[in-house]
């Protein structure tokens, strides 16, 4: 009789598999695929009080070869950590990215702690709306609204699992068609990626909604229309905070000011990108 492998070797092989693959950290994936196939948590492993069966073998050779196919690592756990909130992800929904942690930070930093209308436009698997819910002022009223209602599931399941501050209302529509305003702050984390450069990519992205990446125009196309209805729903002085890709900034600003509204601070991410634009209407 064969003898099982020890859960070291397995991780071993899993991370050699990962590696030929393409992928970058495939021993500390493979440890962690390890642990979400087995259900058993690494202290338990290193400090020997589990052992190893035949199913947990199965699922872990799963999940390894979804993985050596580029399924997202995310999308194979179901879970995805977003500003300290646990958030159930699939393949309805766009992975949440730490560019975007950095735009929600930027609205809580900005908004005050007074009755607020809130809109996130594009909300996929509701991290920006359950993030500022969580954290924000109970007094406020958030918004999520998607043109998904697959997203807009995850969004809602997320919420059922998530303690916030504030009841999100959760709208099935077309950017802000179907959103009563006027409101005072917009947020949104659009599809940005040009779709003549959806080839170029990492393969991870192909599994991805495509709807919830990219764009055409140079990736633009959505965040025009959004922009062009912004002043029929924004407040005066109300405040709109939009997530953008690289290169786009300038084009953004110019088209918020078409709309009459002024530009107030460009915010760069971790690798000296302009990733955010916070705009004013004017009064």
């Amino acid at each position: 009789m064969t003898d099982t492998p020890s859960w070291r070797t397995l991780v071993t092989r899993g991370a050699a598999r990962l590696a030929s693959a393409g992928v970058e950290v495939s021993y500390r994936e493979a440890q962690s695929l390890w642990c979400q196939a087995s259900g058993v948590p690494l202290v338990r492993w290193l400090s020997g009080q589990a052992r190893v069966t035949p199913s947990m073998r199965a699922h872990f050779e799963e999940a390894i070869d979804q993985r050596c196919q580029r399924v997202p690592y995310h999308y194979i756990v179901g879970r995805r950590e977003f500003m300290g909130l646990d958030l159930m992800v699939d393949s309805r929904v766009l992975i949440p990215r730490p560019e975007t942690e950095h735009l929600v930070e930027r609205v809580l930093r900005d908004t005050a702690k007074t009755t607020q209308r809130i809109v996130d436009v594009g909300t996929g698997s509701g991290a920006v709306a359950l993030a500022l819910a969580y954290y924000g002022d109970p007094k406020w009223h958030i918004m999520g609204v998607d043109i998904s209602s697959s997203a807009l599931a995850v969004a809602q399941d997320n919420a059922h699992r998530i303690a916030t501050r504030t009841e999100i209302q959760w709208i099935y529509g077309d950017l802000l068609n179907e959103v009563a305003g006027p409101l005072t702050v917009v947020v949104a984390n659009l599809p940005y990626v040009d779709i003549d450069q959806a080839g170029e990519l990492e393969p991870e992205l192909q599994y991805e909604p495509a709807c919830a990446l990219y764009a055409p125009e140079q990736g633009l196309a959505v965040i025009k229309r959004l922009i062009r209805q912004l002043p029929t729903k924004l407040a005066m002085k109300g405040r709109v905070y939009l997530e953008i890709g690289a290169g786009q900034a300038d084009a953004v600003e110019e088209l918020l000011r078409d709309q009459q509204f002024t530009v107030l601070e460009r915010e760069k991410d971790l690798a000296g990108i302009d990733r955010i634009i916070c705009a004013e209407r004017k009064a």
